[in-house]
């Protein structure tokens, strides 16, 4: 998190959010997160993260989505430097209902909006308990901006 939040402080300073990618390899049923690659982006100023709490925005559910589409035990983490009682969140989308819900959500892209209440009324999204930090693992960084 520390080099993460390091990468990020320019703009998290101008209140512009960062994205970062984490990249693991499979072991034994177990993933370990091994790289950190922050891509080329444009921030922009209507971001969340840096002056407010740790939630997942409209943008975050949709970007989580996609990954969780494909890798279905992907996970993101959510990093709110200025809120004092949580500076980061592990997040997925809860299955099956916040999947479905955002499969058939018309608002993608990259304005926020609201989203409606899954069938039975659970959350869209959840706080993931199965991921452990090993500060022994090897962590390579790539910013690629």
């Amino acid at each position: 998190m520390e080099d993460f939040l390091e990468l990020a402080k320019e703009n998290t300073k101008k209140d512009l959010e960062t994205c970062g990618v984490l990249g693991a390899f499979l072991e034994k049923g177990t993933f370990y997160v091994t790289t950190l690659i922050i891509p080329k982006q444009e921030s922009t100023s209507n971001s969340t993260h840096p002056s407010q709490s740790c939630f997942m925005s409209s943008i975050d559910l949709h970007t989580q989505y996609s990954y969780q589409v494909m890798v279905p035990e992907a996970f993101a983490i959510v990093v709110a430097p200025t809120d004092n009682s949580r500076g980061y969140g592990i997040f997925r989308v809860s299955e099956p209902n916040g999947m479905s819900l955002l499969k058939e959500c018309q608002e993608k892209g990259s304005q926020f909006h609201s989203h409606e209440e899954t069938v039975d009324g659970g959350p869209i999204y959840e706080r993931c308990t199965h991921v452990y930090k090993n500060s022994n693992l090897r962590f390579e960084i790539f910013d690629l901006r």
